[in-house]
């Protein structure tokens, strides 16, 4: 009986562990995508661009564009604190110096997370302040990512949040052509054409400026009023199983116009910015980390917990059919076989 307890025990156990392997991964696969509490991610943007010289606005003449700046914006992403409901609070904080060290970007993000699937949450509402601002702003509701996408990131056009100017957009998918340090990555890009930041809470600075129209250069006495506006290519190479973005290089270009497309536009600035060799090899690195960390979850741990769940079914079988066989000691003993007649003693030489 104890034997036959055995066998049953260990089928029953095999069974129940195979079953936990096919049911684990799908049970475990939102614990283990969630943006951990203690995330933190620190990204550098370098290049040149073409910057307005703001102190050309207080002088005589008119405004000046210096070209070739070198350019740095270091930009600190990190989940702040946690809600009741479970979701994160992530800052995001970034700031823009020349290469002579003069600040010309500042600005601070704050939105609330599903750490799940990443997208913003409604309440509470996602807050910009702006360096010249007291306080902090509301912005408008998120919808889509704006700073990683999504685990198991599919090869199809995705909704994205621009922050620069805070309304939705579409990242395209392009091609899975690349390989960053080994990782193949997904090409997506997203633009921004001659939008009117007039308005905007995103704004580090006035959307519309009065000038006389020498300042502009153009002729005449009058004061002109131009409209700040904005443009964005961005191009965005991202991990598919963590969705983390790995490389970025973008192309902005801000100017005061009369309108769209006037000739007479004044950049304030226009250039083209990548991430640094540095934040690249630190950005596929945790891409890496997070990939093996899926994988155990996914496929490492899920074959162990089959395997051994396998071999006590078979342990189990072996056992069972071990029991069956005669002279096993597991089965019943039978009637005694009557002796051969050769053997039996014969009645005279016994009795003698």
């Amino acid at each position: 009986m104890t034997r036959k307890i055995l066998v049953s025990a260990l089928a029953v156990l095999g069974v129940l562990l195979v079953a936990a392997a096919v049911l684990a991964p799908g049970q475990l696969r939102d614990s283990a995508v969630r943006v951990p509490v203690d995330f933190t991610q620190e990204t550098v943007l370098a290049g040149t661009a073409s910057l307005l010289d703001r102190s050309s606005v207080m002088v005589p003449g008119p405004l000046k564009v210096d070209e070739g700046t070198e350019i740095r914006i270091d930009t600190l992403t990190k989940a702040e604190s946690s809600t009741d409901s479970g979701d994160l609070v992530v800052r995001t904080e970034a700031k823009g110096v020349t290469g002579a060290g003069t600040e010309f970007h500042s600005a601070v993000d704050v939105v609330t997370v599903d750490p799940g699937s990443r997208i913003a949450v409604a309440v509470p509402e996602s807050t910009m302040q702006a360096p010249a601002a007291a306080t902090a702003k509301p912005t408008p509701a998120r919808t889509g990512t704006y700073w990683t996408f999504p685990a198991d990131t599919p090869r199809a056009d995705l909704p994205y949040f621009d922050t620069a100017t805070l309304t939705p957009v579409t990242a395209r998918y392009l091609d899975a052509d690349r390989a960053i340090e080994g990782q193949p990555v997904l090409h997506f890009r997203f633009e921004v054409r001659d939008y009117d930041m007039a308005g905007s809470p995103a704004n580090s600075q006035p959307a519309r400026l009065p000038l006389p129209a020498a300042k502009w250069g153009l002729p005449g006495d009058d004061v002109l009023t131009m409209n700040l506006y904005y443009t964005l290519v961005q191009d965005m190479w991202v991990e598919p199983e963590t969705g983390s973005v790995v490389d970025t290089v973008v192309q902005p270009t801000s100017y005061f116009a009369a309108a769209p497309g006037d000739p007479n536009r004044v950049v304030v600035y226009a250039g083209e910015l990548r991430f640094t060799p540095e934040t690249v090899s630190a950005l596929a690195r945790s891409a890496q980390d997070g990939r093996e960390s899926l994988r155990l979850v996914f496929v490492y741990v899920p074959i162990g917990i089959a395997v051994v769940g396998g071999l006590l079914v078979l342990i189990a079988a072996y056992l069972a059919v071990r029991s069956r066989r005669p002279g096993s000691g597991g089965g019943t003993a039978g009637p005694a076989t009557a002796p051969a007649a050769e053997d039996r003693p014969d009645p005279v030489t016994a009795g003698s």
